[in-house]
């Protein structure tokens, strides 16, 4: 497929050659009346699909003849046209037309003048969404609108980064009107996103959209444009943040040294000669061992039968940059070939890109393959017809993962200062035989807890292979003046196919090896059908109505299959090789919706506008005898500007709006449902659930209130937008205990209300604008508290996760409390805020304590980008304010002697790790539990092991600030391409995730609270299990269009 792609490539750089023989390049600039240049306009050669778009300069190149007529046009200003002559140069000076304004799409794809929409939706541009080329969605949109709070997967793996949208996480996203996962869209063929964030925005999308949209926009070609684009980007990775490690003392539980003792029954007569040899304690995995002061010990390596190595003594020191020497330098290529005509009928669009990406972390990689088509034709005056196909392949081989036993915890929790990497990498396989740091004992090599890191990258091997394809096909129907219809048909099919192994050799942790292999298997298709109706009923009133109906189907399908008890045949991973009985498992979900909708927009003088929408859905998930639920939502939009007279003010309009967006509940939970189990003999069994069901449960009602206002300054140069929201979900399913009687445990009731509240506020400015120079600023902020008023009679908590078995700590909600609260136990403050201290030197604790919220206070974002002459400079910054997160790896970091902190001097200038009695130790002030004053040492060991459970002190303020972007770049001249096809080029250096420009981490504990995404799901949520290494990354991008 990768040389397909360039063949194509060479194909139509030699096509473009041939056209370009006969015509001569006529180029110049295209600008506003002042002389601003406009980037992006489109210049056409009048009758034909010729065309070509300006730089960043308002630059344009086109390949013309003597008399042909050339069409500049750009959105919002009147176009103008103008004869080729036998200059090469032709300029261009546009007038803003006011009969146009600017428009926005929102639910079922509708598109709506920007000025009369009574709710919060905000757009960011494909351009500026991809300026560094970001692949991933979600992170793209980072800092950019105001009210979505992005928690990025970890920069060194390939893990999804997750989004808040007003709190909630349960978006969706639509492209070109078909419902997609996010990790499958194409950054590159974005044209604009929508962001619709409250329930009044998404109320046409009816049951499952109450928590808001992100409505993607796939680029199209322009009627009356003809061009090829390729773009290439290549990008390095490598590892910016690491632990604050200790390289002062090596592996071990104690600082004295073991030494080996030969005996002549069980050892070889050669190991007499190693006799009184020191030996480090390989077992360990904590680094409270001797000072790495240069003695010569024997390594785990040394011991290696037939090693070269063999039996030597090397010096015992420190290996400062062993974890970062683990990762290699990630690279990452992408290239996009685009192909775009549009004629005055029809128009036809086509994107392929190929994406290959070695991580950081060794023998991971990612392959991305992308393919994107979409046509238009008008088959009479009044029909066209319109489609779209898109597809992507993925594979992941060996995919690195963070969390608690992952490689992460190992370097930066349980792990020895002094491993030399490369030795680990160059001798832990080594005549057939594996070895690893974390030998039981000299004797023997078995591993005591850990294999060698190597090891379980290029043996414990796992792979997973993802497609997906969709696409569309609607008629575009002309009825009457004023009447139009739209029947469109949608598709989307997921598959996920996932394969893993646990290999098992000589000298191995794992002795029974293993092998299993799931598939997921996922279908939606819906029918939807729309009446639209546009009129002027007098001079100053016009009417906007839609009718449509909708119909839905999901299926979803997953199974999964393992071996039991080894394998038959040595080295033979396929299930069927299972040496007992293998497991299987398999899932069905079948779900269906119904939907009729109608939405009423009335605009009276261009001045008032109110919208309203209605809209049925019915549900299979449901009770039968009851499964309709009813959305609906009333808005409104005063244009306050067209009353008053403000000189420097350009548009000014407040918005009011209100929804009731009720909720489906869950499937299969209102009927009773049985898994199946394992057969008794030859007899099947089903297995009954602990949850009684509940025929009459549902999901729920949101009902949600919004305010705002929209300001323009100085001919739309200075933009503010607020929002102001208040919203309610009542009725929300509970779990209770249920009747004993029953038979059951628990039992799902509708009881619980939460209250949400928050403001965002966007800004947008051009502070400097000259004919050579131009800076626009965007920025915004928002604030977010949400509320638990209500959960059942005699229930006022509940507990949402509980994690880590060796910690007091649950994520609770709380009635009275904001939602998120972490409870546990918490080291013991006097009235004077004295540290209490028990008789042992241990703080003393309390238990079930609030610590405070997960949920940030504020969230926000910067973007600046200038433009001088052919040079542009984009920079993004995206921060949060407040939230808490629990850290294991500092937790453990420091229980396991690996942290700055255990090591260095104290107060008295001594070193921590030496006897008390010599003046070591850490200096602890307080009380005692009596009240008597407090002040001793304590060794690190002991301070860190008998108060590592106090939650408090591995509780991490999520704060950051963080340059997520820069891009500089360079267009090219257009008179250095009047001899070449190309009609524009653009270089740029790139650069993401650049680094924290500030953090609150009282350890210091080379965390990202940025990359929190792979812990904010499931059990591990807002709990730091070990985070896998943050990277930075730079590269090159080229682009070029002819």
């Amino acid at each position: 497929m990768k040389k397909l792609f360039f063949r194509v490539i060479v194909m139509t750089l030699l096509m473009s050659f041939q056209l370009t023989l006969a015509q001569k390049t006529v180029s110049g600039t295209v600008t506003d009346n002042s002389g601003v240049p406009l980037p992006g306009a489109t210049v056409i050669v009048e009758g034909t699909s010729n065309g070509v778009t300006t730089n960043f300069d308002g630059v344009y190149s086109i390949s013309a003849n003597e008399g042909d007529v050339l069409v500049a046009s750009f959105v919002g200003y009147a176009s103008f046209s103008a004869t080729v002559g036998a200059s090469s140069t032709l300029d261009f000076s546009l007038s803003p037309d006011n009969s146009l304004e600017e428009v926005v799409v929102t639910a079922l794809g509708i598109t709506r003048a920007a000025k009369s929409i009574g709710f919060s939706a905000q757009e960011v541009s494909g351009d500026d969404l991809t300026k560094t080329k970001e692949t991933d969605l979600r992170t793209a949109l980072a800092g950019k609108v105001a009210g979505v709070q992005v928690i990025s997967g970890t920069s060194s793996t390939f893990e999804p980064s997750s989004i808040r949208l007003r709190g909630e996480q349960d978006i969706r996203y639509i492209v070109d009107g078909i419902p997609m996962n996010s990790t499958d869209v194409n950054t590159d063929n974005i044209e604009s996103i929508t962001v619709l964030k409250g329930a009044a925005a998404t109320a046409l999308y009816g049951y499952d959209a109450k928590s808001g949209v992100v409505i993607i926009t796939s680029k199209k070609a322009k009627r009356g444009e003809t061009y090829i684009s390729v773009d290439h980007n290549s990008v390095i990775s490598e590892v910016s943040r690491l632990p604050n490690y200790q390289n002062e003392y090596g592996g071990g539980y104690y600082q004295s040294w073991d030494t080996f003792a030969y005996n002549p029954n069980t050892d070889p007569a050669e190991w007499a000669a190693f006799n009184g040899h020191i030996v480090p304690y390989y077992a360990a995995d904590e680094s409270w061992g001797p000072k790495m002061d240069g003695t010569l010990v024997r390594h785990w390596d040394s011991w290696i039968p037939g090693h070269p190595d063999f039996g030597t003594l090397r010096p015992w020191e420190p290996n400062p940059n062993n974890v970062k020497n683990f990762f290699e330098t990630g690279i990452k290529n992408t290239t996009s070939l685009s192909f775009a005509k549009g004629g005055d009928d029809y128009s036809f669009r086509a994107t392929a890109r190929a994406s290959q990406n070695a991580a950081v972390v060794p023998n991971a990689k990612r392959d991305v393959y992308d393919l994107n088509i979409n046509g238009e034709i008008d088959l009479t005056d009044n029909i066209s017809v319109y489609s779209s196909l898109n597809a992507r392949l993925q594979q992941t081989d060996n995919y690195a993962s963070s969390g608690y036993g992952s490689l992460a915890s190992n370097f930066s929790q349980w792990w020895q200062r002094q491993l030399d990497m490369d030795r680990l990498e160059n001798n832990y396989y080594y005549n057939g035989a594996f070895y690893t740091w974390n030998r039981r004992s000299a004797r023997n090599a078995r591993p005591q807890y850990w294999d060698a890191p190597h090891y379980e990258q290029y043996w414990n091997t796992n792979a997973n292979e993802n497609s997906t394809y969709s696409g569309n096909f609607g008629i575009n129907l002309t009825l009457a003046e004023g009447l139009s219809g739209n029947v469109e048909v949608k598709r989307r099919a997921y598959t996920r196919h996932s394969w893993s192994r646990s290999y098992v050799g000589v000298n191995t942790l794992n002795t029974t090896p293993g092998y299993s292999e799931g598939s997921y298997n996922t279908s939606f298709n819906q029918l939807l059908a729309k009446l639209n109706y546009r009129k002027d009923i007098t001079e100053d009133l016009d009417i906007n109505a839609i009718v449509g109906y909708t119909a839905d189907q999901n299926k979803t399908v997953s199974t999964s299959a393992g071996t039991v008890g080894g394998l038959q045949i040595p080295d033979y991973y396929v299930v069927a090789n299972s040496k007992d009985k293998p497991s299987y498992s398999t899932s069905r979900t079948n779900t269906k919706y119904r939907s009729a909708f109608a939405n009423v927009s009335l605009g009276f003088n261009d001045l008032l506008y109110v919208d309203g929408s209605y809209r049925f859905d019915w549900g299979s998930t449901a009770n039968p005898d009851n499964n309709r639920i009813e959305t609906y939502q009333v808005t409104g939009s005063f244009i306050f500007s067209e009353l008053i007279d403000i000189p420097s003010l350009t548009f000014g309009k407040i918005r009011a709006g209100y929804a009731e967006s009720p909720i489906f509940p869950g499937a299969y939970v209102t009927n009773q449902t049985y898994s199946t189990g394992t057969s008794y003999g030859s007899l099947p069994s089903m297995a009954v659930p602990n949850t009684l069901a509940n025929p009459n449960l549902t999901g729920g009602l949101r009902a949600e209130t919004e305010y705002g206002f929209e300001l323009k300054f100085f001919d739309n140069r200075f933009g503010i937008d607020f929002t102001y929201f208040d919203r309610e979900d009542s009725n929300l399913p509970v779990s209770v205990t249920a009747p004993a009687t029953s038979g059951y445990s628990s039992l799902s009731v509708n009881s619980k209300i939460t209250s949400s509240n928050g403001v965002e506020l966007a800004i947008s400015g051009t502070p400097v604008l000259t004919d050579n120079f131009r800076w626009d600023l965007s920025a915004n902020f928002a604030t977010l508290t949400k509320t638990v008023d209500f959960i059942y009679p005699g229930i006022d908590r509940v507990i949402l996760n509980s994690w880590l078995a060796w910690s007091s700590m649950d994520l609770q909600e709380i009635v009275g409390e904001e939602w998120g609260i972490l409870i546990g136990r918490r080291s013991r403050k006097d009235a004077n805020g004295n540290t209490v201290y028990a008789s042992n030197g241990t703080m003393a604790y309390d238990n079930n304590q609030i610590h405070g919220n997960i949920m940030p206070d504020a969230t926000g974002g910067l973007t600046s980008s200038m433009q001088y002459k052919n040079w542009d400079l984009t920079i993004g910054i995206d921060w949060q304010d407040g939230g808490l997160y629990h850290s294991v790896t500092d937790m453990f970091s420091v229980a396991a002697g690996m942290h700055a902190w255990t090591a260095g001097v104290n107060d008295k200038g001594n070193p921590k790790r030496d006897p008390v009695s010599a003046g070591g130790g850490v200096h602890q002030v307080g009380v005692y539990e009596d009240g008597s004053p407090a002040d001793f040492y304590i060794d690190p060991n002991s301070w860190a092991w008998g108060n590592w459970t106090r939650d408090d002190l591995w509780l991490v303020d999520a704060s950051f600030v963080k340059l997520r972007q820069v891009r500089l770049g360079y267009s090219l001249d257009p008179s250095a391409l009047e001899n070449t096809p190309f009609s524009s080029v653009n270089i740029a250096l790139i650069g993401t995730n650049l680094g924290l420009l500030y953090e609150n981490s009282q350890w210091d504990g080379g965390l990202d609270p940025s990359e929190m995404g792979s812990n904010w799901s499931g059990s591990r949520y807002a709990s730091e299990g070990g985070q896998m290494p943050s990277t930075r990354s730079v590269g090159l991008n080229v682009s070029l269009k002819f």
